[in-house]
């Protein structure tokens, strides 16, 4: 027969082992001190950076680089301390933020609950985050991991979804600079990403050279580990040509070897570039009028178009192989009609129009006259293409 001491501290342990799966809120108490790899922590959720925290400071971010994805919601975990959490701020790879209205208390080793993030699945690019802590020294540890959106990181198909490989680079490790080139023919892109195979680097610098000789460097730093990617980098203004991309990196493990770099591309309208399709069938909706071939020394020039074309209420102009600024153009109508749109364009090299809507109802053009200027020297030519909508 058990004693009446014996009886109780059973009844005081089952006791405790029911209270350890109860939920506790927002820093609910991690059940078992997890001894998995970081990386496989969470069912369901992928680790996406950690940041140790001095209990003396009030905030901190964690930069979000070579793990990431889309996502659709985060969890935070602090490990070997208590902290208060508040005024967190998620940083989308479109710029765009958003700040879940949230105040979390964590114990050593607990996490929050899952905070979804708003719209569709997105690329993160950080997380910041004020804090607190009763105590003055030392450190916690504070964990990121996200949700993935449908198929998470995982690439399926040809590898990035919606994007073209453009070119790749095997590096040697015990230099810091290198670029890979990027052929015209490839098309124009709204955004690249950076995939890394065989070794862990840093890149701590990127330029991107676009067609025109225009350059932008990104505000990243990315840490790649061996076979991971760099979120998306989305590119300045409409889809353009790339020239090359240069990159500056270190080693992570040691200075020998190499290691090999691939560019990728998110082409425009997710294909080539209209450019490398006939003229005829550049634009859909849109029917080629005419050409002209336009020195960069002359000022003015002329579209004959006639009345077998048809009628067409509204014009495009491209410029091929050329930076021409155009102004003073005239629409002359089968008719004898003339219509000078208000308007003063700048092209770049294989750029185009907004549309240019004609007055009244649809009508035969004769002819288009414009005057402009080279605005990239005065030797060469440049091919402009007029477009008609019905």
């Amino acid at each position: 027969m058990k004693s009446p001491g014996l009886v109780m501290i059973f009844a005081v342990v089952a006791l405790i082992l029911s209270a350890g799966v109860v939920s506790a809120g927002p820093g609910e108490k991690v059940r078992e001190k997890i001894e998995r790899k970081i990386e496989n922590r969470f069912d369901g959720y992928e680790y996406l950076g950690s940041r140790q925290v001095d209990y003396a400071a009030d905030h901190d971010t964690i930069e979000v680089t070579a793990k990431e994805g889309r996502f659709v919601g985060i969890l935070i975990e602090v490990e070997e301390g208590n902290l208060e959490m508040h005024g967190i701020k998620i940083t989308f790879g479109d710029g765009t933020t958003q700040s879940p209205d949230t105040r979390l208390t964590f114990k050593d080793d607990t996490r929050s609950r899952t905070i979804d993030l708003t719209g569709e699945a997105r690329f993160i690019k950080k997380v910041e985050f004020k804090y607190e802590s009763k105590g003055l020294k030392g450190k916690a540890k504070v964990n990121l991991f996200g949700k993935p959106g449908k198929g998470g990181t995982e690439i399926a198909g040809d590898k990035f979804p919606g994007y073209e490989l453009i070119g790749k680079r095997d590096i040697p490790l015990d230099i810091d600079h290198d670029m890979i080139d990027v052929d015209k023919k490839d098309g124009t892109f709204t955004s690249i990403i950076i995939e890394v195979e065989s070794s862990d680097l840093e890149m701590y610098n990127i330029k991107v050279t676009f067609g025109n000789d225009e350059k932008f460097s990104p505000d990243v730093r990315h840490e790649f580990k061996e076979n991971s990617r760099s979120r998306q980098i989305d590119l300045p203004g409409e889809a353009r040509y790339l020239k090359l991309v240069e990159f500056w990196y270190k080693s992570k493990r040691d200075f020998k070897g190499k290691s090999t770099v691939k560019l990728w591309g998110k082409s425009a309208k997710g294909g080539a570039n209209n450019t490398l399709k006939d003229v005829k069938d550049r634009f859909s909706g849109w029917k080629h009028l005419g050409s002209r071939q336009v020195n960069f020394g002359g000022d003015k020039d002329t579209i004959e178009v006639g009345g077998d074309e048809g009628a067409f209420t509204s014009i495009k102009v491209e410029v091929e192989n050329g930076e021409l600024e155009f102004y003073d153009i005239k629409v002359t109508f089968g008719n004898g009609d003339t219509h000078s749109p208000d308007v003063r364009l700048h092209f770049k090299d294989d750029t185009r129009t907004r549309d240019i809507d004609l007055p009244g109802k649809a009508r035969v053009i004769k002819k288009i006259e414009f005057k402009y200027k080279s605005t990239k020297g005065a030797e060469g030519k440049a091919t402009v293409n007029l477009y008609g909508k019905k």
